[in-house]
C-alpha cells in the first residue's frame, strides 16, 4: 500500500497501540503448524487480527475509536488473512470499490463504523464471487488505498482480485507460440479464430507460475498463511521511463502477431520488471521489503483509433506471513 509501507514489526507495533488495553478471549492456538513453530512476532500479529476479527463478529461492548490509517491496515489485513486464498489459477480479473469513513473532529474514526466496512467488502466479495460461472474461484489479493481526503470523510479505495480456472503445469514458449497481441483473438495461424487466449495471456500465466525457472531462477514464498502490507506498482506501459522497447506495442491498423521470439523477450523483461529494484539496470518495480504476490497484464482495444496496440502491466507485492488461522 503506497499509503503506509510498513513492515511486519512496525504493523505490530501500530496494532499494539490500539488494542494494548484488550484482552485476548481467544484460546492461544497450538505453538506448531505442519512443523512450522510460531515466532512471537507472528503470534503477536495473530491476536491483533484475531481480536479485531472478534469485534466485527461479536459486536462492540462500547464504541472505541481508532486512527484511519490503522482502520485501513487492519481492514486489509484480515480481509487478506482471512478471505484470499494463496493457490495457482489460469485467469484471473480485478474489481474496484470505494468505501468511506467518517472522520471525528479528533481525527479518529469509529469502530462501529470499521466493522460496517469490513462487512461490505465481505458482501462485495460474494457478489463478485457469484458472477463468475465456475465452481474453481477465490480471492486472491486485495489492496486498500486512500484516496483523496474528503471533507469530513476518509476514502479508500479497493482494488481486488480473483483468481479462476486450475493452473496444471508450466508450459515453456515453444516455436508453436505465435499469437495475436491480445483480447483473446488466439493463434496468428488461425486468423483471429482461436479464441481461447493471447499473447498478453500466455505472458500473464508464465509470469504467475510459481514453478517459473526462466530467464533465471527466483525464490518463491512456500504456503504462507496469507499476506498484509499489498502494494502494487503504477501502470507499465512502453511509455513508463525506464521500459521503453521493454514492453510490447506496435503501430498497426490491425491487430498485430507477437511471435514466439518475441514473446520470450518480452517474458525475460516481465521478470525483470518483477524482481529487479529500480535501481538495478534494468530497472524493476520490486519493492523493499516485499515479496512478489501477482502479475496483471492486460491490453487494450482491439480497434484501437489511433492505431497502437499495447500490454499494460502492473506488479503487486506484499508480506508473507505464517500466523494461525483466524475464525471465519
Amino acid at each position: 500500500m503506497k499509503k503506509i509501507n510498513l513492515i511486519l514489526f512496525l504493523a505490530i507495533i501500530v496494532a499494539s497501540a490500539f488494542y494494548s488495553c484488550n484482552k485476548n478471549t481467544h484460546l492461544t492456538p497450538e505453538p506448531t503448524n505442519n512443523g512450522h513453530t510460531y515466532t512471537a512476532e507472528e503470534m503477536a500479529l495473530w491476536r491483533q487480527l484475531s481480536n479485531f476479527n472478534h469485534k466485527i463478529k461479536t459486536g462492540l461492548k462500547s464504541e472505541e475509536f481508532i486512527s484511519p490509517d490503522s482502520a485501513m491496515w487492519y481492514l486489509e489485513a484480515l480481509f487478506n488473512v482471512q478471505q484470499a486464498t494463496d493457490t495457482t489459477f489460469e485467469e484471473s480479473i480485478t474489481y474496484e470499490r470505494s468505501y468511506s469513513l467518517n472522520v471525528n473532529s479528533n481525527g479518529t474514526v469509529n469502530m462501529s463504523d470499521v466493522i460496517t466496512v469490513y462487512n461490505q467488502l465481505l458482501s462485495d466479495l460474494n457478489d463478485e464471487l457469484d458472477q463468475l460461472e465456475t465452481e474453481y474461484k477465490f480471492l486472491f489479493v486485495a489492496d486498500l488505498e486512500q484516496e483523496d481526503l474528503k471533507s469530513g470523510a476518509f476514502t479508500m479505495a479497493l482494488t481486488a482480485g480473483i483468481g479462476f480456472n486450475p493452473l496444471i503445469w508450466y508450459s515453456a514458449i515453444s516455436p508453436t507460440d505465435d499469437w495475436y497481441y491480445g483480447n483473446m483473438l488466439g493463434h496468428c495461424d488461425q486468423g483471429g479464430t482461436g479464441g481461447f487466449s493471447d499473447a498478453g495471456q500466455e505472458l500473464k500465466k508464465r509470469f504467475n507460475h510459481p514453478n517459473i525457472t526462466y530467464p533465471f531462477p527466483v525464490q518463491h514464498v512456500l504456503d504462507p498463511a496469507g499476506w498484509i502490507n499489498i502494494d502494487h506498482s503504477p501502470v507499465l506501459n512502453y511509455l513508463t521511463p525506464g521500459y521503453e522497447n521493454r514492453i510490447f506495442h506496435q503501430i498497426s491498423t490491425t491487430p498485430p502477431c507477437i511471435d514466439y521470439l518475441d514473446l520470450q523477450y518480452y517474458l525475460i523483461q516481465g521478470h525483470y520488471a518483477i524482481y529487479n529494484y529500480p535501481t538495478d539496470i534494468p530497472k524493476g518495480e520490486h519493492k523493499t521489503g516485499l515479496d512478489f504476490k501477482y502479475f496483471e497484464l492486460w491490453t487494450n482495444n482491439p480497434n484501437p483509433p489511433d492505431n497502437i496496440y499495447l500490454h499494460n502491466y502492473q506488479i503487486w507485492y506484499g508480506i508473507p506471513v505464517q500466523i494461525p488461522p483466524i475464525e471465519g
